[in-house]
C-alpha cells in the first residue's frame, strides 16, 4: 500500500512493470500513493489500483508523510487539519507513513497526529532496521490504531517487498476488512542501495524505461 512510479521525482516504475508484477501474483493490487501528485491515476487505471497519494506535511517544526487512500480526487491543501478535513468528506483512509523512520520524514510528537489518523504505516520496507517497524506496531497496538504496510516502492524489484494480506476478492472488500482491523502486515527489508536509485532518479542520472 505504498508504490512510487515514475510520476513522482524519484520513482522509476511504470505501468508495464506492475501489470508484469501483478500477473505474475506478486501482488493483486497496489496503492499509487507517489508525492504529492495524482498524475499516475490515470495512466495506471486499467489495473487493480488504490487511488493515493503521500503527502508532505509542514505543520510548524514538524515534517512528514500522510498516506492517504481511497480517494476521489486531488487534495491541494498542505495544513495537515485541511487535509484529514478533506479526506473525511471523500471518505478516504489515512495512515502515518514510516512513523518512526527519523532518517526520514517522520513526526516528533506522533501523539499530536496519530489522534487524526486511521492508521500507521506498520511495515515499511525502506527502514534502516526491523525495530523501526516493531516501534510503530507497539504503538498501533497500544493506541488502538489501524495497521498498514507498503514497500515504498521507488523501482520495479521492491515491489511486494511488503504488504497487506487480506481475504479479498476486490478492493472494496479489501477496504472493509482493512477498516475492521481483519487484515495482516507483511513484508521483508528493502536493501539499501534502493536509496541510491531513487537519488540518481532524482537528480536526473537516471529516467524509467517508458
Amino acid at each position: 500500500m505504498h508504490v512510487h512510479t515514475h510520476y513522482s521525482l524519484d520513482g522509476l516504475i511504470t505501468r508495464s512493470e506492475v501489470k508484469r508484477v501483478i500477473k505474475l501474483h506478486k501482488v493483486d493490487a497496489i496503492a499509487i500513493t507517489d508525492h504529492n501528485k495524482i498524475s499516475a491515476w490515470n495512466d495506471f487505471s486499467d489495473l487493480m489500483i488504490i487511488r493515493g497519494v503521500e503527502k508532505t506535511i509542514v505543520d510548524g517544526n514538524e515534517k512528514f508523510d500522510l498516506l492517504i487512500y481511497f480517494l476521489n480526487e486531488e487534495i491541494k491543501s498542505s495544513d495537515f487539519y485541511e487535509i484529514i478535513d478533506a479526506v473525511r468528506e471523500q471518505d478516504a483512509f489515512t495512515s502515518l507513513a514510516h512513523p518512526f523512520d527519523f532518517m526520514r520524514n517522520a513526526p516528533q510528537n506522533i501523539g499530536k497526529y496519530a489522534l487524526h489518523v486511521d492508521a500507521l504505516e506498520c511495515f515499511n520496507s525502506r527502514v534502516s532496521s526491523l525495530n523501526i517497524n516493531q516501534k510503530a506496531k507497539d504503538y498501533a497496538k497500544s493506541h488502538n490504531l489501524l495497521m498498514t504496510a507498503g514497500s515504498d516502492a521507488h523501482i520495479q524489484s521492491e515491489l511486494g517487498n511488503a504488504y497487506v494480506e487480506a481475504d479479498a476478492t476486490d478492493i472494496e472488500e479489501f477496504r472493509k476488512l482493512l477498516e475492521d482491523g481483519n487484515v495482516r502486515v507483511c513484508g521483508k527489508l528493502s536493501p539499501f542501495y534502493v536509496h541510491l536509485y531513487s537519488s540518481l532518479r532524482k537528480k536526473g542520472f537516471l529516467e524509467p524505461k517508458l
